[in-house]
């Protein structure tokens, strides 16, 4: 039978041999309703406001991972032997690790009290789910296993490494499919070189130490990535006013306002009632753009506001605060929101709070909780963590980035600035006209 093929702007051919049991499953699983669904949602949310080109889906991003993940088999299999079964379940874990995202998921998930790798493993345990019975069908406890590879529920092995680490083929493709639609070139790496040298141990899995400049450039390409794509001041401003419209809507709900909603499965998520896998999946992003123009007829005010300005990227702006103390950062936080009072404003939609931080790679740290794993290096039949080799990704890992930024409309903008600026100091604010992505903080860890 000839195999199934997919042209990519990524990878170029992804084929799937459907006479080769792991291309059949992968097949399978891609025809699935659940599978399927994920064409109709976003993989940057709201990054399209900044990066026109950020069109791509959940499921492009899922095809790519699953055949990264492939690609990583073959590799490996060069030097150690693999069954059937490992292969099956690692590349259907790749393929299902973002099955349980919903419609604007970081935004929804907040608002809705849910967390996608909940929903995940809900999605995939479904007797009555698509996805489910095609697992089913290559053994009956097939489902739990590939839910238990996807949320760490296995010993760590270089199967989990493959799906969950920090190199594994979610991150080896969203760098490059991120970077490609947005335009941001130097989200670019040698994809290649980390793919031909890769190994396996039990425990880990390893890339030679003849890669390690490779490696080093995809740790910097997602260093950039998060600088200028994921962290962008507006692309945040969107999803913190997505975020308040829809706890505003929300809110309106409970207090049993009648609001316009085609699909009864988002006023369930929205007033956090508990709900079939089946109502979840019948969710996209379609079901909130269209409850966002429809809102933009109700008779709440801060709704239509909210609503007019995600349709008509009318968007918060932001004021980014260069502290960490958390007594200046309420004392900023309650200075804007007497702003918004005193002019008829509501602070608690009109004065969002956007915190975000990341650790470009983190290093292995002894009697610490934390469950990432260092990405490991082979040199002269020894293993080494990658910071014991490399400065570059040494500094990484002493580097964190933090945000703690305000966003609100438009005008409020000149009396918030002149409130945080009278009460902070100017030295405890980041310039409006910093270059676009940049960082308000860098610090060092320790």
């Amino acid at each position: 039978m000839k195999p199934k093929l997919f042209r990519d702007p990524v990878h170029d051919i992804i084929a799937f041999n459907t006479d080769d049991v792991c291309g059949r499953l992968q097949f399978a699983l891609i025809r699935t309703r659940e599978v399927q669904r994920l064409r109709r949602i976003r993989q940057l949310g709201l990054a399209q406001f900044v990066y026109h080109g950020a069109e791509h889906s959940r499921f492009a991003h899922s095809l790519g991972v699953t055949h990264i993940s492939g690609r990583m088999l073959e590799q490996i299999g060069h030097r150690t032997a693999l069954s059937d079964e490992e292969k099956m379940l690692t590349v259907a874990g790749a393929l299902l690790h973002d099955i349980g995202h919903g419609p604007f998921s970081h935004a929804m998930e907040k608002i809705a009290g849910i967390e996608h790798e909940a929903l995940s493993r809900q999605i995939i345990c479904d007797p009555d789910s698509e996805v489910n019975q095609a697992l089913r069908a290559v053994d009956s406890t097939f489902p739990e296993q590939v839910a238990a590879l996807i949320h760490h529920d296995q010993p760590r092995s270089f199967r989990t490494d493959i799906v969950s680490s920090q190199l594994d083929a979610d991150r080896l493709d969203y760098i490059l499919r991120d970077g490609m639609a947005t335009g941001v070139r130097i989200g670019v790496y040698d994809l290649e070189r980390i793919m031909s040298m890769l190994e396996a141990r039990p425990e880990h899995l390893v890339i030679s130490g003849r890669a390690t400049e490779a490696v080093e450039g995809y740790l910097l390409a997602r260093f950039h990535m998060f600088k200028q794509v994921y962290l962008h001041k507006a692309v945040r401003a969107a999803e913190k006013m997505l975020e308040a419209a829809l706890g505003r809507a929300a809110e309106l709900l409970r207090d049993g306002a009648s609001l316009p909603i085609i699909n009864p499965a988002l006023a369930s998520l929205l007033r956090q009632e508990a709900m079939s896998s089946h109502a979840y999946t019948s969710l996209d992003d379609t079901d909130v753009w269209v409850a966002l123009k429809a809102w933009t007829q109700a008779s709440d005010p801060v709704l239509v506001e909210l609503c007019h300005g995600l349709l008509n990227r009318r968007l918060y702006k932001t004021l980014d605060l260069a502290t960490t103390d958390e007594d200046r950062i309420s004392e900023a936080i309650e200075a804007a929101c007497d702003v918004v009072r005193r002019r008829g404003g509501d602070p608690a939609y009109h004065v969002m709070v956007d915190r975000a931080e990341d650790t470009p790679y983190k290093p292995y740290v002894p009697d610490t909780s934390s469950t990432s794993r260092p990405i490991m290096v082979s040199r002269n039949d020894h293993l080494y963590r990658i910071e014991e080799l490399s400065e570059i990704a040494h500094l990484l890992g002493r580097d964190r980035y933090e945000i703690t930024r305000l966003c609100f409309p438009r005008r409020f903008r000149e009396p918030i600035t002149e409130a945080v600026e009278a009460l902070l100091g100017p030295d405890f604010m980041i310039s409006r006209r910093r270059p676009t992505g940049s960082y308000p903080l860098i610090g060092r860890k320790g």
